[in-house]
This record gives C-alpha cells, sequence and structure tokens, in this order.
C-alpha cells in the first residue's frame, strides 16, 4: 500500500512540475496543449509561435498549411422535416508563408446608447481607429486543465525576421 501511495504521490509531483506557470518559457507555453493564450490584436491567422515582425509587417516563420477553396456541400435533406443546411468544406490547401501589416483599421463605438434598467447600451454610431501593433505585447495565458480555469498575464516580445530567417 505504501508503494502504491508513494507511486501516485511521485506521479502527481511529476504531472505538477510540467504544468505551465508564469515563469514558464514561451517555448513551454507554446508546447502545453492545456495553455491557450490570447492577445487583443489582428495577426492575419498567424500564431504567436509562429510570428516575427518586421518594421512593417508580421510575418509567419515557417510556411503554413492554408485552406484555398472553400465549396459548399449540402449535409441533409432540405426538403424533409428536419431540414438540411450547407457546410462549407476545404476543396485545395496551399502551404503559404503569410505577411500582415503591423497597422490596421480596427472599428470602434463611438457613441453608446444610454443604459435604461437591465437594458446593455447599444452602439448607435461606429468609427474606426488605426492599430499598430507593438514589438512587446501583454498576452493572457489561460490554463484548461483542472477543475476551474486559471490564468495570468506574460508579455510577448516578437522576435525580429531578421533573426529568424537565415541569409
Amino acid at each position: 500500500m505504501k508503494k502504491v501511495l508513494f507511486t501516485m504521490a511521485a506521479l502527481l509531483v511529476s504531472v505538477s512540475a510540467h504544468a505551465v506557470h508564469q515563469g514558464s518559457s514561451w517555448s513551454e507555453i507554446f508546447a502545453s496543449r492545456h495553455a491557450v493564450v490570447t492577445h487583443g490584436y489582428a495577426l492575419g491567422g498567424i500564431k504567436l509561435e509562429n510570428a516575427c515582425m518586421t518594421d512593417t509587417e508580421i510575418r509567419s516563420i515557417t510556411p503554413t498549411r492554408e485552406c484555398a477553396e472553400l465549396v459548399p456541400r449540402q449535409v441533409g435533406n432540405p426538403n424533409s422535416e428536419q431540414g438540411g443546411y450547407t457546410e462549407w468544406v476545404c476543396a485545395r490547401y496551399e502551404t503559404t508563408t503569410s505577411a500582415v501589416s503591423r497597422s490596421y483599421e480596427q472599428p470602434v463605438c463611438e457613441e453608446f446608447t444610454p443604459a435604461n434598467g437591465d437594458q446593455t447600451p447599444e452602439c448607435t454610431r461606429f468609427g474606426s481607429k488605426i492599430v499598430t501593433v507593438p514589438r512587446t505585447i501583454d498576452t493572457q495565458v489561460i490554463i484548461t486543465r483542472g477543475e476551474a480555469d486559471q490564468s495570468f498575464w506574460k508579455r510577448f516580445t516578437f522576435p525580429t525576421c531578421e533573426g529568424v530567417y537565415p541569409h
């Protein structure tokens, strides 16, 4: 019995030792399937772990497989009682290196309706602003393992593309 308890305790310690935390490196965080990294910037589908930055662009470091052609596929019978629906599936993929501008236009609400009681204010006038992605951004790392989600904030600095692309 002592042997079983010792083995279980050792296993628990080894699992918790590999848990991602505030002091974990970015490579450990990106490798963890239980860590989700969020930020408020539009990177055109480029993941942080595959991103580098120039003065004007954010680029993917390694090529990625992207859907090049979506086609509709009918699911179910549209004439039946349950009906049917259209599902979009990828018909052709391409391997590509992506690049997006560091600066982009983002919609913003310029005016809200006043809130009355339980009503949520609604936007009555939209506008836009120019956002430029800084070299270092604040991210939220959400740990999805365990009974309750945990999270912490961590700063991410984009590597320069000159430093990651071979010359």
